[in-house]
């Protein structure tokens, strides 16, 4: 009895501790760049104060990787009453990473795309802590043509991204105002890309965003299945934006609304469904990510399949236009080529009466009589009056024309010679 106690004790121990340590630790701004300013870098490139929080992925409850926007620097913290910065990166000002996205998956750290140098980076480079450097990655049937990285975000071992091409498929540059893009995921085990869809259209002025992307903000904490978001204000507040990983859309609610702006001792973070503040004071408050009313939500995948479906329907619409236009020819092709057929049976019978009459001038009922068409419509008699002459007429050896009615000049008569 004595000892299933004391197990379910250590157990319930366990527990506490592991729910006590998957809690962010406070972390000392003030501390960490105080020891930053030691190693003498350009406080302009590293723009702490504006996106600290944004450049920042937990390896672990204590430790944590911050990586400056638009560098290849690496810092290592670890966080306790007085954190301990390390700089464990050899790699050189970069300038071309600028609104990369940062992650780790597998214990490794991830760098995907960016911008910067007037340039675009649209590949993936991974931190190599033996070689204290950035290594690219190569991703198998990714497109080469691939421009720029409009918006990416991980779900489970999946890589999401939305490309912006520089040509079309089949290497023809597009338009001063149009481009091409894709969307399709990077399998991180395999390192391999799958495209789901393709479509054409307008370049923004604002490329990077355009609608077809978002900033990343000020703060930001991934989770498995959401990624929060904040965005500083010039009042000293902040907006936060919670953007969920499965349906690929990014919402802003009036629960996040009502949160302050973090600095470290305060804090925002996310397990699963259910989002944590920390205070300034230490008090914890939890809800969960449906909380609250949804005051705006932007369903990226939704756009993106849209531009598809608007594509496809037009196809679509055009083909069946094109398919009925294609079956009235064809019945008309049909019909005039029985028609056709009718007439040259009779041509030679017709042929050989109007040998016997003439020299003559009969009426026009009469002539219908004998080309034996007297008892279709207005319409089709005219038609089929007109193509028996002018084949009669070809042929030569009947002359059929038309004369004016010696009792009223306003109608005529056939003249067959």
């Amino acid at each position: 009895m004595l000892k299933k106690k004391i197990t379910l004790l250590s157990c319930l121990f366990l527990l506490i501790i592991k729910g006590l340590s998957q809690d962010p630790k406070i972390i000392d701004t003030l501390q960490i760049h105080n020891q930053i300013k030691q190693f003498g870098l350009n406080e302009d490139i590293l723009n702490f104060k504006e996106y600290f929080f944004a450049d920042i992925v937990f390896k672990n409850d204590s430790t944590l990787f911050y990586n400056p926007n638009g560098t290849l620097y690496l810092f290592e913290i670890i966080l306790d009453e007085i954190p301990k910065v390390s700089s464990i990166s050899k790699s050189l000002y970069g300038g071309h990473n600028f609104r990369r996205l940062l992650f780790i998956h597998d214990d490794i750290l991830y760098s995907f795309g960016g911008q910067g140098l007037f340039n675009n980076f649209p590949g993936l480079v991974h931190f190599d802590p033996a070689l204290k450097g950035w290594l690219e990655n190569e991703i198998k049937n990714y497109p080469y043509d691939a421009k720029s990285i409009l918006n990416s975000w991980i779900n489970g071992n999946k890589l999401m991204v939305f490309l912006s091409h520089y040509c079309d498929p089949v290497g023809g540059f597009l338009s001063d105002n149009n481009t091409s893009f894709s969307f399709g995921e990077i399998d991180l085990n395999k390192f391999e890309y799958v495209n789901h869809f393709d479509f054409k259209g307008p370049k923004s002025t604002l490329e990077y965003y355009g609608g077809y992307g978002f900033k990343k903000g000020n703060f930001m904490y991934d989770s498995n299945l959401y990624s929060l978001h904040g965005y500083y204000q010039q009042d000293g507040q902040i907006e936060y934006r919670l953007f969920d990983k499965s349906q690929g859309a990014l919402k802003r609610t009036s629960k996040l609304d009502a949160l302050s702006r973090v600095n470290g001792i305060s804090y925002l973070y996310i397990k699963d469904s259910t989002i944590y503040h920390r205070d300034s004071y230490g008090k914890i408050e939890t809800f969960g990510a449906n909380s609250g009313t949804t005051i705006h939500s932007e369903d990226f995948l939704s756009k993106y399949k849209s531009k598809v479906s608007n594509i496809n329907t037009y196809i679509i619409y055009t083909l069946v236009i094109m398919g009925g236009l294609l079956i009235l020819f064809f019945r008309f092709k049909k019909k005039e080529g029985e028609f056709r057929s009718d007439i040259s049976k009779d041509f030679i019978e017709i042929e050989e009466k109007l040998k016997q009459i003439k020299p003559t001038i009969i009426a026009k009922e009469e002539l219908d009589v004998l080309f034996g068409i007297s008892h279709y419509s207005y319409e089709t008699i005219k038609t089929r009056r007109s193509l028996l002459i002018n084949q009669l007429n070809k042929k030569g050896n009947i002359k059929i024309e038309r004369v004016r009615k010696q009792d009223d000049k306003r109608f005529y008569d056939y003249k067959i010679s």
